[in-house]
């Protein structure tokens, strides 16, 4: 039988071969996508983990899984920046000879020595010295290693200094081991902010974003394998009437659905290493990815090269019920029993579990949120799919009572024969539109909560040298004019404003469109005449010396147009008060951003470096970045998914109905006629069932806002954009498989065998 099987498989002439290219490419494509999905969960823990050495010096004994030395380290982290993009700068210096080195150097450096990461390394070479490598004290004595890069365009510098530098250096610690523990492992607060992701994000978001991503891959493959196995059905029942067991069938069908979904399988690895480089170096957290990031581990491998085609198996199996009973169960056909009410059921559980966790308050730790949250997710999921050939049933009838004409009844009645079959060649695509409705949802939600960008490129492109959050050992004190003289000598700059210290100043919440609630707003004192110089960020009061102005120098908030309050100090007084911040405004170019960051570095080592406004902004918003990335990545992939589900739904669908088509054209039925009953069988169940999706998804992403994030934001233009786009596009594939009516509905086809 199984020699039989292979034979009819690779042999049963050309119809054979194109349904087993078929199938084989289906399934490819589904097995491709289920390997992304999976290797991608491995490459974010695995970009993770490469966070871990950043977090030395945290006072978090669990943080060192190596030998405690008895040499400590000198360790400084800082952000530095260049371009908009982040360079972690790490200054060490060793206290003995057993002082321990990070991951991925050969050594420490000593003093006026430093490790570049390749792409700093490059950097440092391409750009001036004024805007870049003056920076960085000493030369470049190497490269870091992948071992200790989160990305291949990774920003990193390791700079070597003496002890007696560091131990007088705000922010430096004594780290007796270098930390092996990566953000997902620590606790919220002791993780640091900008390296990797906690682990209150990594575990919940990628275990729904594996879900959004591997079930509609699921129902793909299971999809095009159940279509394959019905086609063959009347071939079986014919082997049946000659005399074949029910489990020699079971044996052919077992070994032809088998070998397409070997071969599938072998062609899903092929995409998925084929593509693996390219896949690599999109941003699914911001960052790219090392390719052997995206790896897969033995049971990951044993998975789906076992389950694809026990999956296939199994699936052909259940599609040949009807021979097994009777062989005449395939010719004498019967009319499906309806689908019954309590398909809703497990739409109204997993809704009313998100509904309960929005009312009563989400779980206090990460495993029971993913508890709550994932099973909720995924009975929705399942109850759309069970509800829909309900929806499809209702939905049909009304179409078959007001029909006017002889296509949109013949539709409406088949349509309610075997609702069914009419809603699984959309089933994706319902799934799809769930999907998309959640992520844009959610990160519109995200979005509101972390703030607005600031009001146009000008206050954007100031510079802010802040030393209001920095523990400095003494006040700073105001600059030297040769420096300030300096900075607005810069090409491209445009003004310097110096915000000096002040005690017991508030400046009312409603002035920069807080409510009152916000709570009180420290406040510093700027020079009228350097305010000035930068509108961008307001005005002093008509003929006012000195003005009141928020402490930390920024705030993402447009600040254009407001007047700040006078103050009674005069320019002599103002200039002998300690300075929080310096804001230097530019032009937006590099250099000159650049060159003014390198001049204030260089003038007060050892505070954070400064950041333009629109970088202080970005890094606010870094998370929901990432999120959008991600989401970006789902509702992408979930519609290419739902697309070829119903490419090779509807095809099949039209393969295995060409005879009813062919004896309705003998009949006189035109083949308009034809194409507009195919055309409302599937449009119907989409669009009855994509309203209901639509609707869940809003129910859904509220209730799981309301919980997770904050108040729900309903979604812009853009997500109807997507939404109108997707639906489209769907009715443009149906429409593309017309052409196919006319070539599989001649009257050869009617005859009897």
């Amino acid at each position: 039988m199984i020699r039989l099987g292979l034979r009819l498989t690779l042999g049963g002439g050309r119809e054979a071969a194109v349904r087993l290219v078929l199938l084989v490419a289906a399934v490819g494509v589904g097995v491709g996508l289920l390997l992304t999905a999976v290797a991608g969960v491995n490459a974010v823990n695995k970009q993770n983990d490469r966070y871990a050495w950043f977090s030395t010096g945290i006072s978090l004994k669990t943080a060192y899984a190596a030998k405690i030395s008895t040499d400590p380290l000198w360790w400084l982290i800082r952000a530095d920046r260049f371009d908009g993009q982040l360079i972690g700068r790490i200054d060490v210096a060793a206290t003995g000879p057993t002082s321990p080195a990070p991951p991925g150097l050969g050594h420490l450096p000593g003093p006026g020595q430093y490790y570049a990461s390749p792409a700093l390394a490059a950097l440092l070479r391409s750009t001036p010295a004024d805007q870049l490598a003056a920076r960085y004290p000493g030369h470049l004595i190497g490269t870091i290693g992948d071992a200790a890069l989160p990305s291949p365009n990774a920003l990193v510098i390791v700079i070597g200094r003496t002890a007696a530098q560091l131990a007088h250096t705000p922010g430096a610690v004594r780290a007796p081991a270098i930390a092996t523990t990566p953000p997902s492992g620590c606790g919220q607060s002791q993780c640091l902010p900008g390296q990797g992701m906690n682990a209150n994000s990594i575990d919940l978001i990628m275990s729904v974003v594996a879900l959004a991503i591997l079930f509609p891959v699921l129902i793909f493959i299971g999809t095009a394998t159940r279509l394959s196995a019905a086609r063959r059905e009347e071939r079986f029942a014919a082997m049946r009437l000659a005399g074949a067991t029910p489990r020699q069938i079971s044996l052919i069908a077992a070994v032809e659905s088998t070998v397409a979904a070997v071969a599938g399988m072998a062609v899903g690895f092929g995409l998925f290493f084929g593509f693996r480089v390219p896949l690599a170096s999109i941003p699914f957290t911001g960052t790219p990815f090392f390719p052997s990031d995206l790896s897969l581990s033995l049971p990951d491998v044993l998975l789906v090269a076992l389950g694809v085609p026990l999956a296939a198996a199994i699936v052909a199996r259940l599609a040949l019920r009807r021979v097994h009973i009777s062989p005449l169960g395939v010719t004498r056909r019967v009319t499906p029993k309806a689908p019954r009410a309590w398909r809703v059921l497990p739409l109204l559980a997993g809704v009313g579990i998100l509904g309960f966790v929005g009312v009563r308050g989400r779980p206090p730790t990460t495993p029971a949120q993913i508890q709550v949250f994932v099973p909720a997710f995924l009975l929705i999921m399942v109850g759309l799919v069970t509800i829909g050939p309900w929806l499809t049933m209702a939905g049909a009838r009304l179409m078959a009572r007001r029909a006017g004409r002889p296509g949109t009844l013949i539709a409406g009645r088949r349509l309610g024969d075997n609702p069914k079959a009419g809603f699984r060649a959309v089933s994706g695509l319902v799934l799809a539109l769930f999907i998309t409705t959640v992520a844009v949802a959610l990160i519109t939600t995200q979005n509101a909560k972390s703030g607005k960008p600031l009001d146009g490129p000008a206050a954007a492109n100031v510079l802010a040298d802040q030393f209001y959050n920095d523990p400095p050992p003494a006040s700073v004190p105001t600059p030297p004019t040769a420096l300030l003289d300096q900075l607005r000598s810069i090409g491209g700059g445009q003004g310097v404003l110096v915000i000096h210290q002040a005690r017991g100043l508030t400046i009312p919440p409603a002035l920069l469109g807080f409510p009152n609630q916000f709570g009180v707003i420290q406040a510093d004192l700027v020079s009228c005449a350097q305010l000035a110089s930068i509108p961008s960020l307001g005005r002093c009061p008509t003929g006012a010396t000195a003005a009141v102005f928020p402490a930390d120098g920024v705030f993402r908030k447009p600040l254009a147009g407001i007047t700040w309050p006078a103050a009674s100090v005069s320019a002599s007084r103002l200039d002998r008060l300690p300075v929080d911040a310096i804001n230097v405004a530019t032009n937006g170019t590099v250099p000159a951003i650049e060159r003014a960051r390198t001049v204030l570095e260089m003038a007060y080592p050892g505070y954070d470096p400064p950041a333009t406004l629109g970088e202080i902004t970005a890094d606010a918003n870094q998370q929901s970045v990432a999120y959008q990335q991600l989401a970006d990545v789902v509702v992408l992939t979930s519609l290419a998914i739902a697309g070829c589900t119903l490419a090779a739904s509807v095809a099949a669908g039209l393969a295995e109905r060409k005879r009813p088509f062919s004896l309705l054209r003998l009949a006189g039925a035109p083949l308009g006629l034809l194409q507009r009953v195919i055309a409302l069988e599937s449009a119907v169940p989409l669009l009855v069932t994509a309203v209901i999706s639509i609707g869940v998804g809003f129910a859904a992403s509220a209730m799981f806002a309301a919980a997770q994030i904050g108040p729900f934001a309903a979604p812009g233009a853009e997500y109807y954009i997507i939404t109108g786009a997707g639906l489209a596009l769907s009715l443009g594939i149906i429409a593309a498989t017309m052409p196919l009516l006319r070539r599989i509905t001649g009257p050869e086809v009617a005859r009897n065998e």
